[in-house]
C-alpha cells in the first residue's frame, strides 16, 4: 500500500458556488487533489440547503470535503486581481456560474490566458457555453426535466418523477471531471505547448442525456417515444421490476438474458415459465417477450405476496438470482459491504466532530485515499493562502477583509 493519492500533485482552483462544480472539485480532492475553494465572503448558496445541525449544512460539510476554503468577491476589482494571480499557479479551475458572468467581472477564458494562466477550465452551467438558451438559469431539475429522464420515470398513469437528489447535478460532476482528466492527460502528452485556458464545456442536462441509452434512436428508428414504465421494464426486454413480500419488504429481482431470468423463476418455483425459457422464447419477437415477460412478473408478484422477505431472500439466494431488499440509511450503515470497501468514512469537522460520510469513489488497490477534513467555515483558509500563495503581508490581508473583498 502506498500513501500517495492518485491526484497528489494536482492544484485546483474551485470557483464554484452551486452543487455541481463543487463536486467535481470535490471528487478530486477525494483522489489527492490540492483543491482551493473560493466562496463569495457573504452569500454562500450551499451553506443555506438542508438539513442543518447547529446551523451548519450538511450539504455542506460533504461538498467542500477535504479542500481548502477562502472566501473573495469576485464582482470587485481587487478580487479579480487576486483569482487571477492564485489562477497562474494551478493546473485546473472549475466554475459554474452562468454564461456570460465570469466574463463580465474579466475573469473568462480569454481574460485568464491572456494574463498568463495556463490551466484546464472545467465549465459547467444549466445549458452550456453555447445555444441559443446558453444564458438561461437551470438547476438540476430543468435539467432531469428536459433530457428525457422526468418523462421517462414514474408509473404508467401516473406524472413524471423527479429523483429526490441531485441526480443531473452529480451526473455532470462526473463527466466535468471526466473531461478534465482528458484534457490533462492530452497536455501531458503534449508538453511545451504555449500557455492557454483550455475550457471543458459541460451543460447541466448532457450528462444525464448521455445516460439514457434508447430514447433518441427508438424515435429515429421506430416512430416510438418511449413511455413511463414504472419500475417493471419488460419494455427492455428484460425482467425487472419492485415487489412487496408477504410481510411488507420492498425488494427487487433484475435479470437481462434467458440465463438471468432462469434463476428468478427457480426461486419462484415457476416450472412452466422455466420451460419456455429453455424453449429460448427469449429469441422470438417483442410482442412474445412481452407477453412471457408479463407472466414472469406476474408469477414472481404473486410468489412474493406469499411469503416472508427472509424466506424468499433464501430461495433467491439458493437460485443465484439478482436481488435485494430496498435499503434506506439505515440499512446501509449497517451493511458488512458497504463497511469492507470503505464506502462509509468518518470524516473530522471543527464544527460538529466526526461526520459520517460516503467514501472515496472510484477504489485504486494499492494506493491510500483518505479524506482529511469536513467543508470548512467560511474563509478558513483564507489568510494561508494569501499569505503562502501570493506573499502578501497580514496588514495588506487586514485591509482587504476591511474592504469586504475576502472573509
Amino acid at each position: 500500500m502506498t500513501d500517495t493519492p492518485v491526484l497528489q500533485g494536482l492544484k485546483v482552483l474551485d470557483l464554484s458556488h452551486q452543487y455541481s462544480g463543487a463536486l467535481a472539485a470535490a471528487l478530486m480532492a477525494d483522489l489527492g487533489a490540492d483543491v482551493v475553494a473560493v466562496e463569495h465572503p457573504r452569500h454562500s448558496p450551499i451553506r443555506t440547503m438542508l438539513p442543518k445541525k447547529d446551523g451548519e449544512s450538511l450539504w455542506w460539510k460533504v461538498i467542500e470535503r477535504g479542500k481548502r476554503v477562502m472566501a473573495i468577491d469576485l464582482s470587485t476589482a481587487r478580487g479579480r486581481e487576486i483569482v487571477i494571480d492564485l489562477a497562474r499557479q494551478f493546473e485546473v479551475i472549475v466554475e459554474n456560474f452562468r454564461p456570460g458572468t465570469l466574463e463580465k467581472w474579466d475573469l473568462g477564458p480569454a481574460d485568464l490566458e491572456a494574463a498568463g494562466v495556463n490551466a484546464v477550465m472545467l465549465r459547467i452551467s444549466g445549458f452550456g457555453q453555447t445555444g441559443p438558451d446558453r444564458e438561461l438559469p437551470g438547476f438540476g431539475t430543468i435539467a432531469e426535466a428536459i433530457s428525457g429522464f422526468a418523462h421517462l420515470n414514474g408509473e404508467p398513469d401516473g406524472p413524471p418523477t423527479f429523483p429526490s437528489t441531485t441526480l443531473a447535478d452529480g451526473v455532470a460532476a462526473v463527466f466535468g471531471t471526466m473531461g478534465v482528466l482528458a484534457a490533462s492527460w492530452n497536455r501531458a502528452r503534449h508538453p511545451g505547448q504555449p500557455a492557454r485556458v483550455e475550457v471543458v464545456d459541460m451543460a447541466l442536462f448532457e450528462g444525464l442525456f448521455r445516460l439514457i441509452p434508447t430514447q433518441i434512436p427508438a424515435l429515429d428508428q421506430l416512430g416510438v417515444v418511449q413511455t413511463r414504465p414504472g419500475n417493471l421494464l419488460t419494455s427492455h426486454g428484460v425482467l425487472r421490476n419492485l415487489y412487496s413480500s408477504g410481510d411488507g419488504r420492498y425488494f427487487c429481482v433484475s435479470a437481462v438474458g434467458p440465463a438471468a431470468i432462469r434463476r428468478i423463476l427457480v426461486a419462484a418455483g415457476a416450472d412452466d415459465l422455466i420451460a419456455r425459457v429453455d424453449a429460448d422464447v427469449m429469441e422470438e419477437d417483442a410482442a412474445e417477450v412481452h407477453e412471457f415477460l408479463d407472466a414472469c412478473n406476474a408469477a414472481v408478484e404473486k410468489w412474493a405476496a406469499a411469503a416472508d422477505y427472509a424466506e424468499l431472500e433464501q430461495r433467491l439466494q439458493a437460485a443465484d438470482a439478482v436481488h435485494r431488499h430496498v435499503y434506506s440509511a439505515a440499512d446501509i450503515v449497517k451493511d458488512p459491504q458497504f463497511v469492507a470497501r470503505d464506502d462509509l468514512i468518518h470524516v473530522p469537522d471543527s464544527d460538529l466532530g466526526d461526520i459520517l460520510m460516503s467514501g472515496v469513489v472510484p477504489k485504486f488497490p494499492g494506493r491510500s485515499h483518505t479524506v482529511a477534513s469536513a467543508g470548512p467555515r467560511r474563509g478558513a483558509h483564507s489568510d494561508e493562502i494569501l499569505r503562502d500563495m501570493l506573499g502578501l503581508k497580514p496588514t495588506e490581508i487586514d485591509q482587504l477583509r476591511i474592504e469586504g473583498v475576502i472573509a
